[in-house]
């Protein structure tokens, strides 16, 4: 298994303890924390230098776990259901833009709350067009070589694809099984919608594509109740090789986030 920690490129995240404009710091702190690659929090490509961002990366002996995509939804209204035919067009648009960069990156692509919030009334009806919607995106990813992380997010955010159950189920009987698409599986989500936890791994089996690393309470990892050992360790045990990614606040505070995340993650090296 590999590591990772979300950097933003443009705009403030909760999720990094760095800011955009400290975006290269956050990348020698990865480095120096011992972690393998980065998250690359991606809202636009207006502007943006991948062959930059790839050098920066490699200068440091890193990689690219996946680009997280979710800005723009807050900030452009972005969504592939529950909007009008332009929107939808638009976000297929930039998920395309997310694709080509992860296929130059060596990354995988994560679909969140991009994907639409849906309503619990009208729930099936919402996953058919998002799976209608999904189609030249699966085609594309297909095409470049790309994993897309469909990720599964608690009943509180979105009507939508909770657990780790309705996510299989959606990829499998609403998609057609595509093989590249995964699950996106954060342990912060997990632990308000998955009764257990280890039997979620074993439903996953190799559809298991990513990893978000947070506590019960979206604090660092040991902050909560959520046994973070226990859950890597039976995630390694299963032959997961790919990467769990820091995507907690900076909570208790950003200084504990900086000084433990690199002796966190050497503990778990260890399992």
């Amino acid at each position: 298994m590999k590591f990772s920690a979300t950097v933003t490129l443009q705009y403030p995240t909760i999720f990094s303890a760095f800011s955009a404009e400290d975006y290269v710091q956050g990348l020698d702190w990865i480095r120096d924390s011992g972690l393998d690659g980065a998250e690359l929090c991606i809202s636009h490509y207006h502007g943006l230098d991948l062959g930059l961002i790839r050098a920066q990366l490699q200068e440091r002996g890193l990689g690219c776990s996946t680009l997280s995509t979710g800005q723009s939804r807050s900030l452009e209204g972005l969504s592939l259901i529950g909007v009008t035919p332009d929107i939808r067009e638009k976000t297929q648009q930039r998920l395309l833009e997310h694709i080509d960069a992860a296929a130059y990156l060596g990354s995988r692509v994560t679909i969140g709350l991009l994907r639409g919030l849906g309503s619990a009334a009208s729930a099936d009806r919402d996953l058919r067009e998002l799976a209608e919607a999904m189609k030249p995106i699966i085609d594309h990813a297909d095409r470049r070589g790309v994993t897309l992380c469909l990720e599964a997010i608690n009943r509180y955010e979105t009507a939508l694809l909770n657990s780790a159950e309705a996510a299989m189920d959606f990829i499998e009987n609403g998609l057609g099984n595509p093989d590249c698409v995964g699950i996106l599986w954060d342990l912060f989500h997990a632990n308000l919608e998955d009764a257990d936890l280890c039997a979620c791994i074993d439903l996953m089996g190799k559809k298991l594509a990513h990893v978000h690393l947070a506590d019960s309470n979206r604090m660092f990892p040991g902050y909560g109740h959520t046994d973070m050992k226990g859950i890597l360790k039976a995630i390694k045990e299963s032959g997961y090789t790919g990467y769990a990614s820091f995507e907690c606040l900076n909570l208790p505070d950003r200084e504990t986030v900086l000084r433990e995340t690199g002796h966190w993650v050497d503990s778990i090296r260890q399992l």
